[in-house]
């Protein structure tokens, strides 16, 4: 069959853990991370549709003391960088290697497109071991619009041209819609929010 599968990394294929038990050993509860990672896509997300745009690890470095002062947790600017560095070391889902060596197997052209830095992001898929899987790694840093903004898928179906199926493949409902907008046909993974959206 073949065509293109487009990999969003951050959540659907590498796990939030390690930035969890970062924020766990400053003293939050479990669900911190959840609250601190969605207010910092939220304000990521917001500024690109306002017509600016800010890296989206500056984001999450921006808003890690907010959210800890909020939860009334104690912290240095240390404690900031390392729990905003952890994103460095994000550990693959079970399920990651096998799945890109199948599709890969298959005839599938690989691409990664993600919210997060073009370096850090590489970095991932070397440590998971299935770096020479991939044909690229985007990052939305390059065009300076943040996903699910369509104009954010535009990179993959520029180089892709027509005639190839393109699906993409994610772990949130927000990416899908937006992968959707833009002409890519989809993958809801439910290992993070188990059921999409009836809106």
């Amino acid at each position: 069959m073949g065509g293109t599968a487009v990999f969003d990394i951050i959540g659907t294929c590498f796990t939030l853990d390690r930035p969890r038990q970062a924020l766990i050993s400053l003293g939050g509860p479990p669900t911190l991370l959840d609250t601190w990672f969605a207010q910092s896509l939220r304000d990521y997300f917001a500024f690109s549709h306002a017509g600016g745009y800010a890296p989206l690890k500056d984001v999450l470095e921006a808003e890690l003391p907010r959210t800890l002062s909020r939860a009334g947790i104690a912290h240095t600017a240390e404690d900031v960088r390392a729990v905003v560095g952890s994103f460095a070391e994000l550990d693959p889902r079970p399920d990651f290697a096998g799945a890109v060596d199948h599709l890969h197997s298959h005839g599938w052209r690989l691409v990664a497109l993600t919210n997060g830095s073009q370096s850090s992001t590489k970095a991932l898929p070397e440590r998971a071991g299935v770096a020479r899987r991939f044909a690229d790694v985007i990052s939305c840093d390059s065009i300076q619009v943040s996903k699910p903004n369509p104009a954010a898928y535009r990179p993959v179906t520029e180089m892709v041209g027509t005639g190839d199926q393109v699906w993409m493949l994610a772990a949130h409902a927000w990416d899908i819609a937006g992968a959707a907008r833009a002409g890519l046909r989809t993958v809801f993974i439910t290992s993070i929010e188990g059921a999409y959206l009836d809106v």
